[in-house]
């Protein structure tokens, strides 16, 4: 059976220039669903601006981004970034309800089962340790419900059991369909599609 529908994200000699200096330029690659693709290299190299621009938070100076032939990401989308937007007086039950209505998740209860917060769920948050918290973060990509994961240094936080866990989330999603694009100084991966280093 030939698919004629596969879903892709075309990126085409992509570039971004802020306050006339060069962040990256001529970046090109071509993700189909169920592809990885890895960003790595060192600080300041332009990892998450070019998260941020295929997000459409960092406006593209030059090149092109299409996703089924949009010009655009447009709602298909969720970035997990540093920033992890968590109130500190809320606990994960109620952050975890709120963002599910937002997105028309059902059953969020088994997600926080699953990012291991289920004994912490009415704890609030300012008592959690920071990998808790990136567990929590994971959770809102999960009720999503997003076709692609734009992850910066998910790892960042996460202890050994929260790497795997990660991973694991990451191969369940491609085994479906979905795209990750995952900055990354640590290749917790080993394994993915297509592999760019912002340092050349």
């Amino acid at each position: 059976k030939v698919v004629t529908d596969m879903k892709e994200l075309n990126v085409s000699n992509l570039a971004c220039y802020r306050s006339g200096n060069k962040i990256f330029s001529d970046i090109s690659f071509d993700l189909k669903e169920g592809d990885v693709c890895l960003l790595s290299g060192s600080n300041g190299s332009g990892k998450t601006t070019l998260l941020r621009v295929l997000a459409g938070l960092v406006p593209v100076s030059y090149g092109s981004i299409k996703y089924n032939n949009m010009n655009s990401l447009e709602d298909n989308f969720y970035i997990l970034g540093h920033r992890l937007g968590i109130k500190e007086e809320v606990t994960p039950y109620e952050d975890l309800l709120f963002w599910s209505s937002i997105y028309d998740y059902k059953n969020f209860e088994n997600v926080l089962k699953r990012v291991g917060l289920k004994n912490y769920k009415f704890l609030k948050c300012k008592y959690l340790s920071q990998g808790q918290k990136q567990r929590l973060a994971i959770s809102r990509l999960l009720v999503s419900k997003k076709s692609i994961w734009l992850l910066d240094e998910p790892i960042s936080s996460l202890d050994k059991e929260g790497i795997t866990l990660l991973k694991e989330l990451i191969g369940e999603h491609n085994k479906f369909g979905g795209i990750a694009v995952i900055s990354s100084h640590n290749n917790f991966l080993k394994k993915y599609d297509f592999h760019i280093n912002m340092d050349k």
